[in-house]
């Protein structure tokens, strides 16, 4: 009978997602420019123990143009998170999550690049569910603050994004004691 799955101290974790979020940003001069889309993102996870994982996280966000706004826009968050896991040695393992990290926000058109960088926090939660030994697949939903200054006169633009997604992952390696 094979080992059963759960969250090893000492292993390392890969996955791949992907989302829908809905981002409302707001402009200290512009009032808020509401989007919506999907994202693609990817993370790489050591597991310290059963109970404990770091992170680091990247995501790229294509988002809705406002109405009448004739650049591409996308943003990317790149940064580092910590996962606490719960019940680490189930096949269902629920999880809470909180992360910080750098922000840039793209504004483009033929011959013109507008890029913006700030910072982002978020926190949530999901559940890893082990589908075999190794790997599985995790929904989750996160609630992310996004903050950056433009221009020289300083403005501010903050978002308020609510994600939620699926992905799926790989755990490698790792100590514990597996019940056969």
């Amino acid at each position: 009978m094979p080992a059963r799955a759960q969250v090893l101290a000492h292993s390392s974790d890969a996955s791949g997602a992907i989302g829908y979020d809905h981002t409302s940003y707001t402009s200290s001069t512009d009032g808020p420019i509401p989007t919506s889309k999907y994202f693609l993102s990817g993370s790489g996870g050591y597991n310290v123990t059963p109970y404990i994982t770091v992170l680091g996280e990247y995501k790229f966000d294509p988002l809705d143009a406002p109405s009448g706004n004739l650049f591409k826009w996308h943003s990317q968050l790149y940064g580092g998170a910590a996962r606490f896991n719960f019940t680490p040695s189930k096949k269902i393992v629920p999880y809470v999550t909180v992360g910080v990290g750098g922000y840039r926000l793209t504004a483009s058109k033929p011959g013109t690049i507008q890029n913006v960088d700030g910072y982002y926090v978020n926190f949530g939660g999901g559940a890893s569910v082990y589908l075999g030994k190794h790997w599985g697949i995790r929904p989750e939903v996160r609630y992310e603050r996004q903050h950056c200054m433009y221009n020289p006169a300083h403005e501010t633009l903050t978002a308020n994004v609510a994600d939620v997604s699926g992905s799926f992952f790989y755990q490698f390696g790792g100590t514990g004691n597996k019940k056969k």
